[in-house]
């Protein structure tokens, strides 16, 4: 079989779409992109006892795919009461981790636009869960829960933040891992010099942390929840330097920012860098076609700093 390519079209346009996986947990029907899970398993028969330290919604560990992967009462984490046997195990792979997450059951997959998609901030019974990042509306009738995968996995693993932060420049001038701790922003000797970049992040932890190391290296930051907010702030500052966008927003995804600012009659030549937990290839082809002058995978702050050096060497 030959390798398929996407269509010239396809990959030049944003097409603002998504597909979502729809699960239920108790009476609340819940999605997640289809593009983070890898598969759908019934609950394992045999679990192996977490560790002491382990985050307590972690049911148990099991083997699959020669993965040992942490099985989390999804619930338990968002406080949705159920009373029935949660028997549907939903794999998921981003930042390099397979988690499986625990739920009641799982309906089917929706295709539609981010526009369908409303942010949490429009949403006044979402302030009482700080996982909620929107609500998907496939039609009039159905409303979708949207949560922060990112936040949770983070949260379950915080390890994975740490790792993120420590880093420091080696002799010869390239960045590596350190197991001192030291953060990129504390030892990268490239600064800002007040230069403006705009993120464009709807997991709130990840956009705080863009922001704090931007910050330290002495660059001013914009942030954005969502596609829709970050084109009024690149429309109303003209001093952004950068955009980083991630491709998950309501109202308006990554991409969709992507061809909106390139096609902008003054300043369509703005670099862009695409920051996503999605390392999907198609995704990456597609940021490249539509001129994105990067795309890196979230939490990998070393190569991020290093693209933004040489976008501002150059």
């Amino acid at each position: 079989m030959g390798n398929f390519k996407e269509p010239e079209a396809y990959l030049k346009s944003g097409s603002n779409e998504l597909k979502i996986l729809e699960y239920c947990i108790g009476e609340l029907h819940l999605g997640i992109n289809i593009l983070k899970v890898s598969r759908i398993l019934d609950r394992p028969g045999k679990l192996t006892r977490p560790g002491a330290v382990a985050h307590g919604s972690v049911v148990g560990l099991f083997e699959d795919h020669d993965a040992i992967v942490p099985l989390i009462d999804l619930g338990d984490i968002l406080g949705i009461p159920s009373e029935k046997n949660k028997t549907r195990v939903i794999i998921t792979e981003f930042f390099d981790e397979v988690t499986g997450l625990l739920v009641d059951q799982v309906e089917q997959v929706h295709t539609l636009s981010w526009e369908q998609v409303i942010g949490a901030e429009d949403i006044l019974w979402s302030l009482d869960n700080p996982y909620v990042i929107g609500v998907a509306r496939p039609d009039k009738s159905r409303n979708v829960i949207l949560v922060d995968y990112e936040k949770i996995v983070l949260e379950l693993a915080p390890s994975l933040m740490e790792r993120a932060l420590r880093s420091k420049r080696s002799e010869n001038g390239g960045i590596q891992g350190d197991e001192g701790g030291a953060s990129p922003s504390e030892t990268h000797p490239f600064r800002g010099q007040g230069r403006t970049i705009l993120v464009a992040e709807d997991s709130t932890p990840v956009r705080q942390m863009l922001a704090f190391e931007l910050e330290e290296i002495d660059f001013k930051v914009l942030e954005a929840r969502d596609g829709v907010q970050a084109l009024a702030l690149f429309e109303n500052h003209q001093e952004i330097d950068l955009v980083i966008a991630d491709v998950e927003m309501p109202q308006k995804d990554g991409l969709a920012l992507l061809g909106h600012i390139r096609q902008h009659p003054s300043r369509g030549s703005t670099p862009v860098l695409i920051y996503s937990s999605i390392g999907d290839i198609g995704m990456k082809e597609r940021a490249k076609v539509m001129r994105a002058n990067g795309h890196i995978t979230k939490l990998e702050i070393d190569t991020l700093l290093r693209e933004i050096e040489k976008l501002f060497s150059r």
